[in-house]
Parts: structure tokens; C-alpha cells; sequence
């Protein structure tokens, strides 16, 4: 089916958005998403594909720039506000009043994007009759910023946060010379405060957070949940399945935070997962057969996608307990983690876990006799003298050489004692190891006092066992379509080095995304890198991101972000160069808290610290339009 293109459109509430329209039909369902990440930029190109094969199978699509954002007007809200739904309301109550629009509504969206649209859907709009979240989030604090309660480190403020605020000083890019555009771009760049300062300005605990949080028991729209075992949000997608009370399904595969579609590992055509689904709920055949309640991807022990009645399955739980020894506290074990609980583009998956099981507190089982399937959330209780704020635990698979393959883990805080869920299947003669730290670098910042020792005496985990009678059923999910247009393109680097003497360790991670979109006749390219170290008395983190993007009105458009934080100077700057001259420039201070770890301006270690007094001043700046 032929598509039509229409760039910029204006749309209620001083929305702007590209509509993809399936040529000369009739009346067709809309499907609606909010691009928290440019709809002109990479953000848009990362979901064009998608946009088209939903216009070719009969659906007219509406990308919309979020507030403040692209092409729409005011300012940018603070990140995850809950006002972010009066966009979606809106963007939904346009589109059914279209024309070409038959009255019923969709929302879709990736990792934000899919927050985004159950939010919006907390709200009931009329024509909203569906929902399809990719890798989404509900409580933007512990699902993300401060993971489970922990300060976050290179996620939220090295690759979202300096990524998102390329965003914010890009100029406009299809229409760059359209006084309109400019004047929206000259303001932002005066008066906008990133999205980074914001994150920063409130640490774990902070109020501001339970009003960010998006209440997914006030969805009653079917709603589709797809999520990755290895991704940051892997609860979340859980617990948007388990809460939602209108018809539901979930697909969890073994990936990490990227598209289905694009994994390394067991890709699967998520965009024909959500076409099947708009199918079922919006038409045009309304009423198709329904896919399984839960399709999970089964890790470990012949691996393999699994057709499940519900989650987690029916079963029973196991228990391994016993007493351990004490460890020293180590601030630099977790790297061999991987980059499993930060935003990237699928690569970094773990290691084995042997070196660091090592530097932590463990409890292994004996090997197994029978296979065991775990499908569901170990739980976890700790007995000791002396048991830190939080606790990073983590549920190892060791084989008979030794090799540790991660199962899953969690960052333990307050009374919450389960681990991230998992379907992991452990062969026979293998063994359960528990392994318990207070670090989990470059994830979350080091943990604050003396280093010492973790001084535990016992450790229990309850684990859920799927019934061996209701053995899952074999299905198929649809491989990607090989034929679709590689609109983005991703070269990513990942390194860990360790200084033996000092025990010093440094992860550095550099990507290169780069795009040609035809539509538009733009040419993108955005090279990140990012550099986070740690040792027994200090942290730091160091990123810088550039964006490089010719025209076609033929200007080259260079946006450069670099932040850098050591307790010293915490601050990011960032500017803005066309044809080589520099047209704006700005600096800010990062009002973070005294980061346990990293040393304070005075050069002096900082032992804790979350107290008002001892924050820098935020929005310190200098900036310069010239065009």
C-alpha cells in the first residue's frame, strides 16, 4: 500500500507531528506515539520503519514531538511529569477527529515513550482502545534514575541525561531556516534547564518522585507488555502485565534495552507482534485470534520461546539457605554485570560472573540431580551484624568448570527482599550460587562509609520452581522482516580495565548511531563515549556526546554535551556550532548531593551525604544566539 509523508503537522494544544497515512483508503484506526527524543532526529528514525509497515497494513500513524521538544511549542516539562498525559490526551483526541481517521485510537511507544502511553491511558481518553508498551517503565526513580533506591550513575546521568540534552540544544533540522522553528530553538536554548539538572536535584527518596509514577491499575485498555530479561526495565514490563486490568498479554525475550527487532540475541518482529494486536483490539479485522496470555522466552538449559497461562506460571518454591562468611566491602564489584540495568543498544551483556562472585559474600548449593526451571521472582532474606542500607544481590548459574552465568539480581533497599523476575532453566549437574555486595558499578554510585567488611551470617533464597506437570508449550514468535530498511546504524565499543595495584577500575562505552532519512533529506550522526572509574576512596564520571547533521538546506549543524563529575566541579556543558560558528553556548552546575565516594570541592573524601546544605548552585550559565 502506497504511504503518504506529511511533515510538521499542527496539531491541538500547539503539538507538532509527522503523519504516515495509508494512500487513498477509507476512514482507518490511528496509532498514536509521544517521541520524548525528536521526532526530526534520531528518535524519530529509530521508529520509521515501524511507522510505515503500520500505514501499509491500514493504520494512519501520528508521531508527535512532546512539549517543549522538536516542532511543539513552551517549554520542555521536567522529565516524567505527570502532565505529560494533557499530550497524549490531546494527540489521541485530534487524531480520531480526523478525517481519515475512523475514531478509534492506539498508543505504542519504546522504554519512555511507552510510559508515555500508559499514562496517557491512566487518563481514559474516549477513542483510546489500545496499548502497546515496548521496554516501558512505571516508577521513573527505581525503575531508572535510582535503581530500586540506590543513586543512579552512568544510566541516568551519562547516556540518558547528556543524551537528552543533545536533544534539547539541537536546532531545528528538516525546516532549520523557518522563523518559527528558530524562535521555538532560541528560546528553549535561553530559558530550558536539561533534563539532567532535574535528575540530579532530586536523590533517592525525594517527594517529587511518587508523583512521577504512573499507576498502571488505572489502565483498562488491552494492553500489550514486551520486555527483556536482560533490560533495566524487566520488572517494569512484569508489572505492567500484573497490573493492568483490561485484557493483557506479555512477550519477554532475552534481551537488553533495545528493540526487539534489532537484538543480537533472538531477535523478534515486534512491530507484527503489535500489528497482530491492533488487529485483535482496533481492526481492521477486530476480533483475530488471540496470541498466549504470556510468551516467554526460557534462558539457560535448552533455551527457547514458551507459551505460559499466566505469570508467573503455577509452581512451587525451593529453598536454598545456609550460613557465609564475611567479605570486604568493595565499591568497584559489578562491572562483570555488564551493562544490563543502563540504556544502550543491546550490547553489553554479562560476563561471567566469577571475578566478582569473588570479591562478594556467596552462598553456592550442590549440583543439581534433576533440570530446574526458576519462572518468577526469587526472594531473598539476609541475617547478619552490622547489614548496609542496601544490598546488591545476584542468582548465579555455575557450571562444573566454574563458570557463573547471571540469572538475575536486584538492589535490595528497605523491606523489599525480591530479585528482577526471570525463566531461566538450570541443567543438571549445575549449581545455585547466591552472591551478595553493596556495589554494583558503574550501575549505581559506591556505597557510602568505611569500606570495612560485610559482616553477614546467613543467607536464604525462596525460588520459584514452575511445575515439571505443566511443562511450557513450544511456540514461535515472528523473526524480523528481512527486507526493512536500516534507517539507524550502530557501532558500539564496551571495555573494562582493572589496575591490579590500586584495584582502580574503569568502563568505558563509545557508540556511533548514524542515519540517512530520505524523507527529510537529513543526515545524522552521533558519536557518544562515556568513562566511569572507581576505587576504594573515589568515583568520577566523565561523558561528552556529538551530534553532526547536514541539511538539506544545506547548513552542517555540530551540538557538543560534556559532563563531568568528581565532586569537584559537577557540571555539563554544552554548545552549539552551524558551518563552523559558534551560535550558543551553555553551562551548568549540577546541584547533585555529596555522592558517597567521590570527593567534595575541598578534596576532601565525602563519607555520606544527602543534605541540602552541601549542594552547589543549579543553573549557573553562560550563553550566546547568533542566528
Amino acid at each position: 500500500m502506497t504511504v503518504s509523508v506529511r511533515r510538521g503537522v499542527r496539531i491541538d494544544a500547539g503539538l507538532a507531528a509527522d503523519l504516515l497515512l495509508p494512500a487513498d483508503a477509507g476512514p482507518v484506526p490511528a496509532v498514536v506515539a509521544l517521541m520524548p527524543y525528536r521526532v526530526d532526529a534520531l528518535g524519530g528514525a529509530g521508529c520509521r520503519a515501524t511507522l510505515r509497515r503500520f500505514a501499509e497494513a491500514g493504520y494512519g500513524c501520528v508521531l508527535v514531538d512532546c512539549r517543549g521538544l522538536g516542532s511543539s511549542d513552551g517549554p520542555a516539562r521536567p522529565p516524567f511529569d505527570p502532565a505529560e498525559a494533557d499530550d497524549g490526551v490531546a494527540a489521541v483526541e485530534w487524531a480520531a477527529a480526523q478525517p481519515w481517521c475512523d475514531g478509534t485510537v492506539g498508543m505504542w511507544g519504546f522504554s519512555w515513550g511507552a510510559a508515555l502511553a500508559l499514562r496517557t491511558a491512566t487518563r481514559r481518553p474516549a477513542p483510546l482502545r489500545a496499548v502497546v508498551s515496548l521496554m516501558g517503565m512505571l516508577d521513573p526513580e527505581r525503575d531508572f534514575v535510582h535503581p530500586a533506591g540506590a543513586r543512579g550513575m552512568v544510566g541516568p546521568l551519562a547516556v540518558w541525561g547528556v543524551g537528552t540534552l543533545v536533544n534539547q540544544l539541537l536546532p531545528p533540522l528538516a525546516r532549520f531556516r523557518d522563523p518559527d522553528e528558530q524562535r521555538r530553538w532560541r528560546q528553549r536554548v535561553e530559558e530550558s534547564e536539561p533534563y539532567l539538572v532535574d535528575v540530579g536535584s532530586h536523590p533517592p527518596g525525594d517527594p517529587v518522585w511518587r508523583s512521577r509514577t504512573v499507576d498502571a491499575g488505572s489502565v483498562t485498555v488491552p494492553t500489550l507488555s514486551v520486555g527483556g530479561w536482560r533490560d533495566m526495565f524487566c520488572d517494569a514490563a512484569v508489572r505492567i502485565y500484573e497490573r493492568v486490568r483490561g485484557p493483557r498479554a506479555l512477550v519477554v525475550g532475552p534481551w537488553m534495552h533495545s528493540a526487539p527487532d534489532d537484538a543480537p540475541d533472538e531477535p523478534v518482529d515486534a512491530t507484527a507482534l503489535a500489528l497482530r494486536w491492533w488487529s485483535r483490539w482496533l481492526g481492521p479485522r477486530p476480533g483475530a485470534a488471540a496470541d498466549p496470555a504470556v510468551t516467554a522466552y526460557v534462558q539457560g538449559a535448552e533455551p527457547g520461546w514458551r507459551a505460559l497461562p499466566d505469570w508467573p506460571p503455577p509452581g512451587r518454591s525451593r529453598t536454598l539457605a545456609g550460613p557465609v562468611a564475611s567479605a570486604p566491602r568493595d565499591p568497584t564489584v559489578g562491572t562483570l554485570s555488564g551493562l544490563w540495568g543502563i540504556p544502550n543498544g543491546g550490547f553489553g551483556r554479562p560476563l561471567d560472573q566469577h571475578a566478582d562472585d569473588a570479591r562478594a559474600v556467596t552462598l553456592t548449593g550442590p549440583p543439581l540431580t534433576e533440570p530446574l526451571l526458576l519462572a518468577g521472582r526469587p526472594e531473598v532474606a539476609v541475617t547478619g551484624a552490622g547489614e548496609p542500607d542496601r544490598l546488591v544481590v545476584k542468582l548465579t548459574d555455575v557450571e562444573p568448570d566454574g563458570r557463573s552465568t547471571l540469572i538475575t539480581g536486584g538492589i535490595l533497599t528497605g523491606s523489599d527482599r525480591a530479585l528482577d523476575p526471570t525463566c531461566y532453566r538450570i541443567a543438571e549437574g549445575h549449581r545455585l550460587r547466591v552472591v551478595v555486595a553493596d556495589g554494583a558499578f558503574p550501575r549505581i554510585w559506591p556505597a557510602p562509609g568505611p569500606r570495612g567488611r560485610l559482616e553477614l551470617r546467613r543467607l536464604e533464597v525462596r525460588l520459584p520452581v514452575a511445575a515439571t506437570a505443566g511443562e511450557p508449550v513450544a511456540v514461535e514468535r515472528p523473526s524480523p522482516a528481512p527486507d526493512d530498511p536500516p534507517w539507524v546504524t550502530d557501532t558500539p565499543c564496551w571495555e573494562i580495565a582493572r589496575e591490579p595495584i590500586s584495584d582502580r577500575v574503569a568502563v568505558v562505552v563509545a557508540d556511533e548511531l548514524a542515519a540517512d532519512l530520505p524523507d527529510s533529506g537529513v543526515a545524522l550522526r552521533q558519536d557518544t563515549w562515556l568513562r566511569a572509574a572507581a576505587d576504594h576512596g573515589t568515583a568520577d564520571l566523565h561523558a561528552t556526546s556529538t551530534v553532526t547533521a547536514r541539511l538539506p538546506s544545506g547548513e552542517r549543524v555540530v551540538v557538543r554535551v560534556e559532563l563531568f563529575l568528581d565532586g569537584r566541579d559537577d557540571a555539563v556543558a554544552g554548545t552549539v556550532r552551524v558551518d563552523d560558528v559558534a551560535v550558543a553556548e551553555r553551562h551548568w552546575r549540577l546541584p547533585l548531593p555529596p555522592e558517597p565516594g567521590r570527593r567534595d570541592e575541598r578534596g576532601e573524601q565525602q563519607q555520606s551525604g544527602t543534605g541540602e546544605e552541601d549542594r552547589p548552585v543549579a543553573g549557573e550559565h553562560r550563553s550566546v544566539t547568533a542566528r
